[in-house]
């Protein structure tokens, strides 16, 4: 019992995670196809202009998505890619780039956001046989997403609840110990 709570303490920063986007090593990915995968890169040059960000971004300003080909015969294919803001009415487009080939390997979109909360990007691209894959992934600006590394306030708070019960239950169990060598 007490590893199980020790180990939920450690995962919970994951548990409430979802989506297409697997951040793993740093390096923030989609996986576009069974064996196809692209690197997804946020930048905000005028306010942050050394950082990267994966799912979240913090200001209101221009940003800039570059998408990078993991597998080489990628830029053999055509793809395209979009972005839109989730407003009162749903979906929004902002930017998009057309359904192309990227010989470079990378695709590089700027937009200008709307306001802070959640956008969608959407990857597209045509296989040898012509089938479109469609992925789509949540990106947050100003705020952080359910798919962040930083926990929620609701995490934080379950994390600080359990660390509390773990703590009070381990004095109650040397408590009890030691009353039991002393009546012996």
């Amino acid at each position: 019992m007490k590893m199980s709570l020790v180990l939920f303490l450690f995962l919970s920063n994951y548990a409430f995670a979802h989506g297409n986007i697997d951040n793993k090593h740093g390096a923030c990915t989609l996986k576009v196809a069974e064996e196809r995968g692209i690197h997804l890169t946020a930048y905000q040059p005028s306010t942050h202009e050394a950082e990267v960000f994966c799912q979240n971004a913090p200001d209101l300003v221009e940003t800039t998505i570059v998408l990078d080909f993991m597998e080489e015969d990628s830029k053999g294919f055509p793809f395209s890619f979009s972005i839109a803001y989730e407003g009162k009415n749903g979906f929004e487009p902002l930017a998009a780039l057309p359904l192309e080939l990227y010989p470079q390997g990378s695709m590089l979109l700027k937009f200008m956001p709307k306001e802070k909360g959640k956008y969608r990007g959407n990857v597209m691209f045509l296989n040898k046989e012509g089938h479109d894959t469609t992925r789509e992934f949540d990106f947050y600006i100003g705020e952080l997403g359910p798919n962040s590394r930083e926990p929620s306030s609701t995490q934080q708070v379950v994390k600080w609840l359990v660390i509390f019960m773990v703590i009070i239950g381990a004095a109650y169990v040397v408590y009890v110990k030691r009353v039991g060598r002393h009546d012996s």
